[in-house]
C-alpha cells in the first residue's frame, strides 16, 4: 500500500487503500494475519509509533542499511511487544 508519509521517520497507510483490501480480503474468505515494512537505517525493532498504531497481527520488521540488518516479528497487542522466532 502506498504510504501517504514518505519521510525516512514515519509512514501511513492510505485509508482508502486499506478499506479497500481489507473489503476484497473478506470477498475471498482470506484473513489479515500479518503485515510487514522496513526500518531503512534503523534496528528491526518496533519503534513507538509501531506499537502506538500496530494491529493485533504478526508485525514483520526489515532492517536494511543499519547497523544490524535483519528481519523480526513481534505481535503487539496493548502495547505490550512479545518477539516471536522466524522458523523457516
Amino acid at each position: 500500500m502506498r504510504n501517504t508519509e514518505p519521510s525516512p521517520f514515519s509512514f501511513a497507510i492510505d485509508e482508502g487503500e486499506k478499506e479497500r483490501a481489507v473489503r476484497e480480503m473478506h470477498e475471498r474468505n482470506e484473513a489479515f494475519i500479518g503485515l510487514y515494512h522496513s526500518h531503512p537505517n534503523g534496528l528491526p525493532v518496533p519503534s513507538q509509533d509501531d506499537i502506538d498504531h500496530a494491529p493485533d497481527v504478526f508485525y514483520f520488521i526489515i532492517s536494511v542499511g543499519g547497523a544490524e540488518e535483519g528481519i523480526r516479528c513481534y505481535r503487539i497487542r496493548g502495547r505490550q511487544v512479545m518477539h516471536l522466532t522466524i522458523i523457516v
